[in-house]
């Protein structure tokens, strides 16, 4: 699990490093320097070698840049500097020294105009703690920085980004590769983020064991994740492998039960039982002949079913893909819906038109999940999108809730459950930029806990698998995929986490 924690968090790290553990700062900081200049050698090798320009600002990440560009200068490379600030204090100012002993040149404001001479550009001007507007000669510096043709690697996150919620603050850097220390940052995974970090390298500074400290968050690794995986038992059955009860769809949009059912079956669900209207039965033609049909209404939506029929044999509940046919649900059906979250056992998830119905607090001895995506999660919180969007992580955190787990779609998908870190979804692509993969995405991390895992694991692994079908199918094309490839694909993504040959 690589950890994933705030710009106070990180503070208090180091803190506890130094202050607690007695490891001097200077150590810390000449560890990510190295880390830092071994990526920019990496990125040398790509471009095929050439002159480093190195920026620092004045504080630790200018320290870090300035360790960089010595570490550089040992291994034999061309190395300039670039200081934005006329001086620098404690470590950054050790580091700073020792590249004026080693005679590493500086270059004067009038002399970087044109920067596609370098091969590479070391971007160290600001870190973790910046939270204002950049202005001056720092934003001057940072748009020619972005205005060269010349490849960026950048010190703990793109100056300009802030560390937490990914908001560009005036003017960021964009990089095609971002060393981040000690954990990676919300700020890298949300907002503008993503597309301005480019690859991540974590360089672990032995934060990790400061042990007062729990980063808000992690990003799984597939050995986290294979070890989730509900591996049959040699005498296993269809009965034992979970029986989930999927209550999706409408005459209007029948194709989003079909597209859920798509999704259990793919992992492995061992029995599948649609719940749909009789109206909705002429458009299911594309569902898998393995899914069982439990007609309940005979319009074109969906009436409560009865308990005590193939409902109540389930192990698991999905409810909500298509389920209103793009219309509020009937007040029978949601009043049924409220009941089953507030009392029944069995494991329960609700996604689409089932979440207005949910929004009471669930029962808290059993698996609850939602997974809406960041519209739905606005409504559900009473905001904004853009509210949601700009702060992913208190979203997510917000939509959590005791006994009940918070998939937050969108790039990097977020999985909160309170009492445990929120999980960081790595894999996916815009081939989910299209409709019904949320359906799908729905059915399986249902059958996941069908198969028994818990809230928060089922939605960890089901994102992670979600998204590599996605990034499988990117890797063919990046264009003509649908939400039915997506499912499809999930058996090989599924072998890969696995390491099982496709």
């Amino acid at each position: 699990m690589i950890p994933v924690a705030t710009a106070a968090q990180v503070r208090a790290m180091d803190a506890g490093a130094i202050d607690g553990l007695g490891v001097p700062g200077i150590a810390l900081m000449e560890s990510a320097s190295q880390a830092l200049a071994a990526a920019v050698r990496d990125v040398l090798e790509q471009v095929g070698g050439g002159a480093v320009l190195v920026v620092c600002g004045g504080g630790n990440n200018g320290g870090d840049g300035y360790g960089a560009a010595r570490w550089l200068h040992a291994w034999g490379n061309e190395v300039a500097l670039w200081s934005l600030s006329d001086s620098s204090g404690g470590d950054a100012g050790i580091n700073r020294l020792a590249c004026d002993r080693l005679g590493l040149p500086e270059v004067e404001p009038a002399e970087v105009e044109e920067l596609d001479e370098y091969a590479v550009i070391v971007d160290a001007v600001f870190g973790t703690g910046l939270t204002r507007t950049v202005e001056g000669r720092y934003a001057r510096a940072l748009e020619l920085v972005n205005g060269s043709r010349t490849p960026v690697v950048a010190a703990d996150l793109p100056s300009g980004l802030h560390a937490d919620t990914g908001r560009v603050l005036g003017v960021a850097v964009e990089a095609v590769c971002t060393v981040t220390f000690g954990a990676a940052k919300p700020g890298l995974f949300c907002g503008s983020g993503p597309a301005l970090a480019g690859d991540l390298v974590l360089a672990d500074l032995g934060l990790g064991a400061v042990a007062a400290v729990d980063p808000i968050a992690g990003v799984p690794e597939r050995s986290d994740l294979r070890a989730l995986w509900p591996f049959r038992a040699s005498d296993a059955h269809k009965t034992t492998s979970g029986h989930l009860a999927v209550l999706a769809g409408s005459t209007a949009m029948a194709g989003a039960a079909v597209l859920c059912c798509l999704g259990a079956r793919a992992v492995g669900a061992g029995l599948v039982t649609l719940f749909v209207p009789r109206g909705a039965l002429p458009r299911l033609g594309a569902l898998p002949p393995e899914v069982m049909v439990c007609v309940s209404g005979e319009g074109d939506v969906l009436q409560a079913p009865a308990l005590d029929g193939p409902l109540g044999r389930a192990t698991a509940l999905v409810a909500g893909p298509g389920l209103g046919g793009g219309h509020a649900l009937p007040g029978s059906l949601a009043s049924f819906l409220r009941a089953q979250w507030s009392q029944d056992e069995r494991p329960f998830l609700a996604d689409a038109d089932a979440l207005a119905a949910v929004e009471e607090p669930p029962r808290a001895d059993a698996a609850r999940v939602i997974t809406p995506h960041p519209g739905e999660a606005a409504r559900v919180l009473g905001r904004t999108v853009g509210e949601v969007q700009a702060d992913r992580f208190a979203a997510v955190q917000a939509l959590s809730a005791p006994g009940r787990t918070a998939l937050l779609k969108g790039p990097h998908t977020l999985v909160a459950t309170p009492g445990r870190r929120i999980s960081v979804n790595p894999t996916g692509n815009p081939v989910l930029a299209t409709g019904g993969t949320g359906d799908v995405l729905a059915g399986l991390v249902g059958a996941l806990l069908a198969r028994g895992l818990t809230g928060h694991d089922a939605a960890t692994l089901g994102a992670w698998l979600h998204g590599h079908a996605a990034d499988r199918l990117a890797a063919v094309r990046s264009e003509g995929h649908g939400a039915t490839d997506v499912a499809l694909a999930l058996p090989d993504a599924i072998a890969d986490l696995l390491g099982e040959d496709a």
